[in-house]
């Protein structure tokens, strides 16, 4: 990679940051709620990383280039940072602008724009020069994409001296994503930004993000995690807009019943789901259902809270085994959510999942990240046979920096 660097950009890189694939556990669809104090479970994987090789610029230019054939451009892509100056808030920015044009190049960018434009921050007039290089999978769920924009958002603060908290940079992360057109939360950044080597996290979403360590779940009982991809599961288009549907009726339809209702949000879930309509209509989205993606979400609030207090039990090596059955329970209920209440599966996720839970030592599967395709999340024991392309994951650290000498 520096010796490609250098071919590209002329000089050596100065830098090298790396973060890890996103392994969501529990908490889908949870991190963009906001009438829930939801939690997710995730841990970065130490096996599936992102690399970016760095050099700062003094200018305000910005030059991109990654070694991934099927990413990779005639020349490399470049930007002026003063073109990315906005003149109003930034969601009603990229409101009346709409979604650009597909390119991978956008996540670093939406980073860099976010900055730009963040009234909080000092001035950014420093560009940089990077290199991608990664064996993330695109389109796969464990989010390549916001690998990029947590690259973009490291590297800025760097080269431009700014001082953010984890916290603080996991959350503009997220938002920076906008830029591409989703309308998503921070999970994804937030596990980038904070995984520890050999723990999962629990994440908290409100007020403010809190993060705790849990054991990891290999300990134990021998729980291990795996990926299998089954096809590319595409940002753009009809599968952006679905996912956006997911988001707003979560954050514009259901908060205003629950105002109109106001029971107890956790003792009258059942009696509020049951005064919630079934499904609305909306000049933009057209028929949506609200029913169902309210149920969704509490029901994955309690499959996280049960997930954590079955890891907990199960931390004793001798107590493990009695558990793992308990998991799979808990990962089935989740597969069958987001297909039913959710809507998230395709045909082919269903005929590989079916194989995948035929085999001796699989506990369960879930969908990971969005859905709509990507990698199927797999539950096993130490014996079982995924096949070659499944890849095992374990808890790595969420993000490295480097200086290169």
């Amino acid at each position: 990679m520096r010796e490609y660097f250098k071919s590209v950009f002329g000089e050596a890189p100065r830098i090298e940051v790396d973060v890890g694939a996103r392994i969501c556990v529990l908490g889908e669809h949870s991190d963009y709620v906001p009438y829930l104090n939801s939690h997710s479970i995730t841990f970065a994987s130490a096996e599936q990383r992102m690399r970016a090789l760095i050099r700062p610029r003094v200018d305000g230019f910005v030059k991109l280039e990654t070694t991934l054939p099927n990413l990779q451009e005639d020349s490399c892509y470049s930007f002026d940072i003063r073109s990315l100056n906005m003149g109003r808030g930034w969601l009603d920015e990229l409101d009346s602008r709409g979604p650009p044009e597909s390119h991978w190049s956008n996540y670093v960018k939406g980073a860099v724009a976010y900055l730009v434009n963040e009234p909080d921050t000092m001035q950014i007039d420093r560009g940089f020069e990077m290199l991608i290089d990664s064996d993330i999978p695109s389109a796969s769920g464990a989010s390549s994409s916001s690998a990029l924009t947590v690259c973009g958002m490291i590297v800025t603060s760097l080269v431009n001296g700014l001082d953010w908290t984890a916290n603080e940079i996991a959350v503009a992360a997220g938002e920076a994503e906008w830029f591409v057109g989703t309308r998503g939360g921070n999970m994804d950044h937030t596990t980038m930004i904070c995984a520890e080597n050999g723990n999962m996290l629990k994440i908290e979403y409100r007020p403010w993000n809190t993060v705790d360590v849990m054991p990891s779940s290999e300990r134990g009982g021998g729980c291990k995690w795996y990926t299998v991809f089954t096809h590319p599961a595409e940002k753009g288009g009809a599968v952006r807009d679905a996912f956006n549907e997911l988001v707003f009726v979560q954050q514009e339809i259901i908060p205003r019943y629950l105002d109109e209702i106001g029971h107890d949000l956790h003792n009258d879930a059942k009696l509020i789901e049951s005064q919630l309509p079934e499904t609305v209509e909306d000049a933009r989205y057209g028929c949506v259902r609200v029913r169902d993606r309210f149920r969704f979400v509490m029901n994955e609030y309690a499959r996280v809270q049960r997930f954590e207090d079955v890891i907990q039990r199960a931390s004793s090596p001798s107590n493990g085994p009695k558990f793992m059955d308990e998991i799979g329970d808990i990962l089935h209920s989740s597969w069958n959510d987001t297909r039913d209440l959710l809507g998230t599966h395709t045909p082919e996720m269903e005929r590989i999942a079916a194989e995948i839970r035929a085999k001796k030592g699989v506990l369960g599967v879930k969908v990971l990240g969005a859905g709509f395709g990507g990698n199927l999340l797999v539950c096993a024991t130490a014996d079982v046979d995924l096949g070659t392309e499944a890849v095992k994951h374990t808890p790595g650290k969420g993000f490295n920096v480097a200086v290169l000498t």
